[in-house]
């Protein structure tokens, strides 16, 4: 195999580490994004629970009123009653002493609702709390780990790039350029084998011809590429070199 070939395969074969690695470094903060979004709307859900308290108080203080306001409406109903002389009248203050006390009644059966639904919220509350503070752990957990492993990435990456740097230098700054053209359209296949008369990109069928100037390739000779496709091609009997 020429040398030119050696060593765009030897910079495939980084560039496909270097991907790999980004692809270790997006999941890594994806994971840590998912875990940020699974506490938020845990803290947010727990914001809502206690607004949803403080609202309740203010219902059950008005609901109290409610009832302090009926007993005492009663109380003057009764008093007016006990001074009116008709009959008609006292009927009547009758009526509206009735439906105080309806009221009084109804605002007390609330107010015990009220307070019963508040007792099961306040456990609620409590849990989801709970809940948060071992959400936000494991966050800070995931977070420590997170910044872990992306320093080691940052390290791999930055290692792999100075000797990615390095093999560049030692090809023709033409075959860099096919080379990074290619790398646009067909990452992370740029070369590839022509096993059995085929590419092995397109996996189109290739000419003799075709087969015939890679087997003849030397150094310093144009490097072969597929018809359909256009990546350059190779014959290697041992195939480790392209993976």
């Amino acid at each position: 195999m020429n040398n030119t070939l050696k060593r765009l395969l030897d910079l495939q074969n980084l560039d496909k580490e270097i991907i790999e690695i980004q692809r270790e470094k997006d999941n890594v903060i994806e994971e840590l994004r998912e875990e940020q979004i699974r506490y938020q709307q845990a803290a947010d859900d727990q914001f809502s629970k206690k607004e949803n308290k403080n609202q309740m108080e203010v219902d059950k203080k008005k609901l109290e009123l409610d009832i302090e306001d009926a007993e005492l409406k009663i109380k003057h109903l009764e008093g007016n009653q006990k001074l009116v002389k008709k009959n008609d009248a006292y009927q009547a203050l009758s009526k509206e002493i009735k439906a105080a006390q309806e009221a009084k009644i109804k605002a007390e059966e609330a107010l015990a609702n009220h307070i019963k639904q508040t007792e099961e919220n306040s456990v609620d509350l409590e849990k989801g709390k709970t809940q948060v503070d071992e959400i936000k752990k494991d966050l800070l957990k995931k977070a420590d780990e997170a910044k872990v492993q992306l320093l080691e990435i940052q390290g791999k990456s930055k290692r792999y790039k100075l000797i990615r740097k390095d093999i560049v230098k030692e090809i023709n700054d033409k075959y860099i350029s096919s080379y990074n053209n290619l790398y646009e359209k067909r990452a992370p296949k740029i070369i590839v084998q022509a096993n059995n008369s085929m590419c092995g990109g397109c996996h189109i069928s290739l000419p003799a011809q075709i087969i015939a100037d890679i087997m003849s390739l030397n150094d310093g000779d144009a490097l072969v590429t597929c018809e359909n496709c256009g990546r350059i091609l190779y014959i290697e009997s041992n195939e480790a070199l392209a993976e």
